[in-house]
């Protein structure tokens, strides 16, 4: 629903059940499809982001302070792209592609998400200093660096993990904005899959973090 910020909101929001701050928590702790969350923790509260593909506004943000109890406190975008598949002009639909595996990070005062869509053939890095208010500045990269995993390491480099089957790593500039000039770009497991055996979908779904005792 273009521009239906507080009527996905209340969607979204009915599908929570507030518990006791010390309950015992029951699965399913959220009655909602919330595929692929990404979760980082910044002071207190803990926030989280997920896939929602053709819905505007999209890339949701989620806080909890005990994992358990979560609300929606804003989103990356209200609108991602506004061609004719966003439109359902001359035939086009972008139903089941759109904005997916959103990766979120938070450095140096900087939340980060990071997405691609399927419809668009692009990268998206949103850049925000105030998660739940924003305002939000947007990178695009013009490839899909499918399921991408955003990595900062402690020298100030920046990287994303990505891909199907191979899962590769791309260099980006330091300020996540770019892709790197003649940084760091190869295959770091080749056939990931191959350890299920044959048949299925290919490996993907990438997360890395940095070992803080490494």
């Amino acid at each position: 629903i273009v521009g239906g910020r507080s009527l996905a909101v209340i969607l979204w929001l009915a599908c929570w059940a507030a518990l006791p701050a010390h309950a015992a928590a029951p699965n399913p702790i959220i009655w909602a499809d919330v595929p692929d969350p990404d979760v980082i923790r910044v002071g207190n509260a803990y926030y989280m982001v997920s896939t929602t593909m053709h819905f505007n506004p999209g890339v949701p943000v989620m806080k909890s302070t005990d994992l358990v109890n979560w609300e929606v406190v804003n989103y990356a975008y209200d609108v991602l792209e506004n061609g004719d598949r966003q439109n359902l002009n001359n035939g086009q639909n972008e139903y089941g592609q759109g904005s997916w595996a959103s990766s979120l990070r938070f450095r140096n005062g900087t939340y980060y998400v990071v997405f691609v869509s399927l419809s668009s053939g692009r990268t998206y890095i949103y850049r925000t200093t105030n998660i739940e208010a924003g305002p939000w500045t947007r990178s695009t990269l013009n490839s899909v660096y499918h399921d991408p995993s955003l990595l900062f390491d402690d020298d100030g480099r920046a990287y994303l993990i990505y891909g199907g089957d191979d899962i590769r790593v791309i260099e980006l500039t330091a300020d996540a904005m770019a892709i790197r000039p003649g940084g760091l770009n190869q295959v770091i497991i080749p056939d990931a899959g191959s350890i299920a055996g044959s048949g299925g979908l290919p490996a993907e779904g990438a997360h890395a973090y940095k070992d803080l005792n490494l």
